[in-house]
């Protein structure tokens, strides 16, 4: 119980405070206000905010507490980002209200944005759509994804929002300099290391620092898939793109091998090649046809075999990085345990495909 406790202490937020400053920025809202924490989030605490009207918004704010990586919880680039998008006509994002960088307010940095009305599904199988909407909705995912990485970030204000060149060679060094901080990082209570991500995390990120991409540059989500974006509450199509936090100006390889990940990395029956149609999901090699369609370029021609290892690598040293807040206390959930298993899950697999590949590449040299 006390943990429990302490948990919500550390995601109530003064909503007398809040109240003063929103009034003074949102037109209309009507103090006081109530503010709900939202799910399990495990990044940056998200909440509803609820008015005297009624009126609901969403609220993002930075963690508190001693942030691991200087990089991380920057929620004034998501609110860069939205606002940017919202100058793209119909472009799918929700309208951001404010951005406060003042922590004196309610303990952190945050920003507030409308709430859209919609459906999140969290289960990845769909099984609250029927048949041939589950199809439509993973096209509308897929399409909304290409609409995205199309859009010149320089016309709508993000020049400089990520650099546009050595994507996968700077984000490797990242990760191994993370995860050499995170390691290092001791649990409060017991004082122990919490230890590298995995033993052979070198091999595996050298290997994709020797087979990077040919270098190629768009604005990408960085988490994109279907709990991330909004469905209309009764059509199978995206009408809001969600969680901004990892977003860049970046390889849009990195992107379009994460949306399809269910498929190639088997997550449940449904993604089995003989599922497919029997669940009403269109082949992976349609999605990204259809990409190709609307962007012009088909990613599976450069380098998609490491680009699955990267995005292994890059789950695995984020919910590394998840085990480091959780062993100091700064988990946002109380599901944090899950990441233990995650981790290695996410790096035995990159192991073993950095070695297939390796093993590919002594059968073509002997030829």
């Amino acid at each position: 119980m006390a943990a429990d406790s302490a948990n919500q202490a550390r995601h109530d937020l003064d909503d007398v405070s809040l109240a003063k400053y929103l009034t003074t920025k949102i037109p209309g809202i009507a103090s006081p206000v109530k503010s709900t924490k939202i799910g399990y989030g495990q990044s940056n605490p998200t909440y509803f905010v609820d008015d005297a009207r009624g009126q609901r918004y969403i609220l993002r704010k930075k963690p508190s507490g001693t942030i691991i990586s200087p990089v991380a919880h920057q929620v004034d680039r998501e609110f860069r980002v939205l606002e940017a998008l919202g100058k793209v006509k119909d472009f799918p994002v929700p309208k951001v209200f404010c951005l406060c960088m003042d922590d004196s307010i309610i303990g952190t940095a945050f920003y507030v944005m409308e709430f859209v009305k919609g459906r999140i599904l969290t289960d990845v199988d769909l099984t609250e759509l029927s048949s041939s909407d589950r199809r439509k909705a993973w096209f509308s995912l897929v399409e909304t994804l290409a609409w995205l990485h199309s859009i010149n970030p320089d016309e709508i204000g993000l020049t400089g929002y990520g650099k546009t060149t050595g994507f996968y060679t700077r984000h490797c060094n990242t990760f191994s300099r993370i995860e050499a901080q995170q390691a290092k990082v001791r649990d409060i209570k017991t004082g122990q290391l919490l230890g590298r991500a995995h033993e052979n995390f070198d091999e595996i990120v050298d290997y994709v620092r020797a087979n990077v991409p040919t270098d190629r540059a768009s604005i990408v989500h960085g988490d994109y898939k279907f709990d991330n974006v909004v469905l209309h509450p009764t059509e199978p199509r995206v009408i809001a793109i969600l969680d901004w936090e990892l977003s860049t100006i970046g390889h849009p390889l990195m992107d379009a091998v994460y949306v399809v990940s269910p498929y190639w990395q088997k997550i449940s029956k449904a993604f089995e090649e003989e599922g497919w149609a029997a669940h009403g999901f269109p082949d992976p090699n349609e999605l990204i046809d259809r990409y190709t369609q609307i962007n012009g370029w088909d990613p599976r021609k450069d380098k998609w075999e490491v680009a699955k290892i990267f995005h292994m690598v890059r789950g695995g040293t984020i919910s590394h990085g998840i085990q480091a807040r959780t062993v100091t206390g700064q988990a946002s959930s109380d599901f944090s345990h899950i990441y233990y298993t995650r981790t290695k899950e996410y790096f035995d697999n990159a192991l073993a495909k950095v070695r297939q590949l390796k093993e590919n590449e002594k059968g073509v040299s002997k030829l």
